[in-house]
């Protein structure tokens, strides 16, 4: 199930290290829950609609958060907390809140939009890990196949791995890299789109849960093409 949020226009400037502001909130509403110590069956987007000035982002015209999560049951009290419980963000509140239906799974491929940057990551023999970006197409899919794998196999659908592939859209002209801090932390991750071969299951799969690690802490998400786009 994949819904959106739309908030009134911010009073305080949003800094640029707010995506992980947003799990917080997103937690805030589920209230006690499991999530925590699991893989993250669950992305969260960005916020869209922002203008960026010195020190961070302002919303004059209001802004809009997608949030997709595959089990119904967490996503209905995700929604029951967000519509009871009070909160605070930048002084946004919220106006609506609806699902989001998913396109038409044609040709047996998606090509999807970033919603939030893609953070792929390799393990060195040295204990470090190394940050894959788009522009190494090849690692890139090893990497997104293989932890689409791990998700599948938590959900339950093993089978549908091997029918499945992604890649980085090579043909995209304007791939970005973003550094992402998360509490200190920088990550270096692509904004570039994905594009995933597979049955019509896995590709409403990828929908929600997102792509690359770190998708339940504002990474990967997956906007679902519209209208031909």
């Amino acid at each position: 199930m994949k819904f959106r949020i739309h908030f009134s226009p911010n009073t305080e400037r949003v800094p640029f290290t707010y995506p992980y502001q947003l799990c917080g909130l997103f937690h805030h509403w589920l209230g006690d829950n499991r999530l925590h110590d699991m893989l993250s069956l669950y992305s969260l987007g960005w916020l869209q609609g922002g203008e960026a000035e010195k020190g961070g982002l302002q919303f004059p015209r209001g802004a809009w958060w997608e949030i997709g999560v595959y089990e119904d049951a967490i996503a209905e009290d995700l929604i029951r907390g967000l519509l009871l419980k009070p909160f605070e963000f930048h002084g946004m509140q919220i106006r609506k809140v609806f699902p989001v239906e998913p396109p038409e799974w044609e040709n047996g491929q998606t090509r999807f939009k970033a919603g939030s940057p893609v953070l792929l990551r390799r393990n060195n023999e040295d204990q470090t890990k190394s940050h894959i970006l788009y522009d190494s197409p090849e690692s890139a899919s090893v990497i997104m196949k293989r932890v689409l794998s791990r998700k599948l196999e938590e959900a339950g659908k093993t089978e549908l791995s091997d029918q499945t592939s992604l890649r980085f859209d090579e043909t995209y002209p304007k791939p970005k890299t973003r550094l992402v801090d998360i509490k200190g932390i920088k990550n270096k991750a692509s904004v570039c789109p994905v594009i995933v071969e597979g049955p019509e299951e896995v590709r409403e799969f990828v929908w929600n849960v997102g792509v690359g690690e770190l998708t339940g802490t504002g990474f990967g998400s997956m906007v679902a093409p519209r209208n031909g786009s």
